[in-house]
């Protein structure tokens, strides 16, 4: 399985790490970083998001980190270069918007297949086995 081709086609899956101001919570975060990626202007997309094993809301003071794990899904386009830098700006922007104060996210779309399948765990959970 690999990071770009997350079983559908223009699918790439990434890592979003976001830094959020204190009080943020994760279903808060996760919605508007759905709703700024799927509703962008020049490349909307369909985006899934789901918050990563052992991420949450520490410390108690000062920004919350989360991590999600993301399929991104481009319909009818190629997949863009620099599509990480612009996630990052489009998910920037809408943090800030919705919390009033600028916010960290890193967005890692370079994937080894170790890792996609260790985050497509994560995102769609382990497939059923028959006994």
């Amino acid at each position: 399985m690999s990071a770009v081709s997350a079983g559908r086609p223009n699918a790439v899956m990434a890592v979003v790490r976001v830094e959020a101001p204190a009080g943020a919570e994760a279903q808060t975060v996760e919605s508007e970083l759905t709703r700024a990626l799927h509703q962008h202007e020049k490349r909307p997309m369909t985006v899934e998001l789901s918050l990563a094993d052992g991420t949450g809301p520490w410390p108690r003071r000062g920004p919350v980190r989360y991590a999600f794990v993301a399929v991104l899904t481009l319909a009818g386009r190629t997949v863009p270069e620099r599509l990480a830098h612009k996630i990052e700006k489009v998910a920037r922007k809408a943090i800030k918007r919705r919390f009033g104060c600028p916010a960290g996210v890193s967005v890692r779309t370079d994937l080894s297949d170790a890792e996609a399948g260790a985050f497509w765990y994560s995102l769609r959970g382990t497939p059923h086995r028959p006994a």
